[in-house]
């Protein structure tokens, strides 16, 4: 109990400090999840020892359903967040990004896990996949807050968050893949993954979700036009609804997190949208007081002497990740993503594609089914790279974005020097 009330202070006080300070973050070259990570590091073993998770029973289990319950809200926001038009006008490049990205993202996550670590086929596709979702707890604080509605577009913030808010569900197709491989023979490994995984445990998810999502929109707006509910309960109720949904699509054997954001997209297309900017504002400050803790525990629970047994070929890992997941991803998915995004989009969607919480509860959750520790390893090592590199360059990847007022000026000279205006219009 002591451990206990230590980490609720300190992550409580952690939310309630960076709350605070949340310009200034801004401001700086960092994140507030690498900050969080950073003061989890100095409060866990290798700093203060205030927290210690060794000694806590199932340490792992109580790291993996904090990032379930941190993923399901944090989407859930993402989905209430998105203006509702975003969702047919960026239907083909997050399309796109679901399907040719995630598989593109797999494909070199695994083959960087088989090739570096020497990780058998089917643990070396687990691992690929757990890291193939982009995540969205660290990509909303990429594309959330002022600095980045200034800096970037519209269609390149809503692109990011609802492809990280998406892809976490359908990651759980590909996590599951190889499990499947490893407990049946071929052919009853294709039926079980069929029907246990993409009818169960995805399309049944989104269907569930999407009807809580719906009806929960309707019945909010009968007890607002009957004035049953004030404007207090109505913000608060999304909240009770990501994580009932989480719970509830959980117990009937499908995927929560997806089924949470199907929630979040189905209540935003069916509630009116009176508050609408206020109600952002509300889920921005939510998922920030969610999403912060599980880092702060991260950093303390961090497997430094599995990372040490990986040696030179996990720093190799984490690296090549980096240089190599996301980028290649973007350049086979590119030419398919439509006029809409633009080549200053692509260039930006190719780094920011961070790896994060959604990683952290599907390596666990691998770990768990297969026993392959070495999986846990080498992903959160590369979480902890991505939240280091993605966070630190943030204010740097806004600050580069081509601003309208660039894009005139640009498109100005070209005129005054007699070059084709269209060869300079980045926007």
């Amino acid at each position: 109990m002591e451990q206990l009330n230590v980490t609720v202070a300190i992550t409580g006080a952690v939310v309630l400090c960076l709350g605070l300070l949340s310009t200034r973050i801004d401001r700086a070259s960092m994140s507030a999840p690498l900050v969080a990570l950073v003061i989890g590091i100095l409060c866990g073993p290798f700093g203060a020892g205030w927290i210690m998770p060794a000694s806590w029973p199932n340490s792992e289990t109580v790291l993996k359903e904090a990032a379930r319950f941190t993923l399901a809200i944090s989407v859930f926001g993402i989905a209430m967040r998105t203006p509702v038009q975003s969702y047919r006008r960026l239907v083909r490049p997050v399309a796109v990004l679901l399907s040719l990205g995630m598989v593109t993202m797999w494909a070199v996550s695994g083959a960087l896990g088989w090739a570096l670590l020497g990780l058998p086929p089917l643990a070396a596709m687990a691992l690929g996949a757990a890291l193939a979702p982009t995540d969205p707890v660290v990509a909303s604080s990429i594309v959330t807050g002022k600095m980045a509605e200034r800096a970037l577009p519209d269609r390149l913030r809503s692109t990011l968050s609802l492809e990280s808010g998406a892809n976490d569900g359908l990651g759980y197709l590909l996590v599951l893949l190889p499990v499947q491989f490893t407990r049946h023979d071929p052919a009853r490994a294709w039926e079980a993954w069929f029907v246990d995984t993409l009818v169960i445990g995805v399309l049944a998810a989104v269907a569930a979700g999407a009807v809580l999502g719906w009806l929960s929109a309707l019945a909010l707006e009968t007890a607002a036009r009957r004035r049953w509910a004030e404007k207090h309960s109505q913000l608060s109720m999304t909240v009770a609804l990501s994580l009932t949904v989480l719970a509830a699509v959980k117990l009937l054997g499908s995927d929560g997190i997806l089924a949470a954001f199907a929630a979040g997209a189905a209540f935003n297309m069916t509630a009116s949208r009176r508050h609408e900017r206020e109600e952002e504002n509300v889920q921005e400050a939510i998922s920030k007081l969610f999403n912060l803790p599980v880092f702060v525990i991260l950093g303390a629970a961090l497997p430094v002497g599995g990372w040490v047994a990986l040696g030179w070929q996990g720093v190799a890992l984490a690296i090549l990740m980096l240089a190599l997941r996301r980028p290649v991803a973007l350049m086979v998915c590119g030419p398919f993503l439509g006029p809409g995004i633009t080549r200053a989009d692509r260039i930006f969607l190719g780094w920011f594609g961070p790896v994060g919480v959604a990683a952290l509860y599907y390596a666990l959750h691998l770990t768990e089914l297969t026993g392959e520790v070495a999986i846990w390893h080498a992903a959160s090592l590369v979480i902890v790279a991505s939240v280091l590199a993605h966070g630190l360059s943030s204010a740097v990847g806004l600050s580069l974005y081509p601003t309208p007022s660039d894009t005139r000026t640009a498109f100005l000279s070209a005129i005054s020097s007699g070059s084709a205006p269209c060869s300079c219009m980045i926007r």
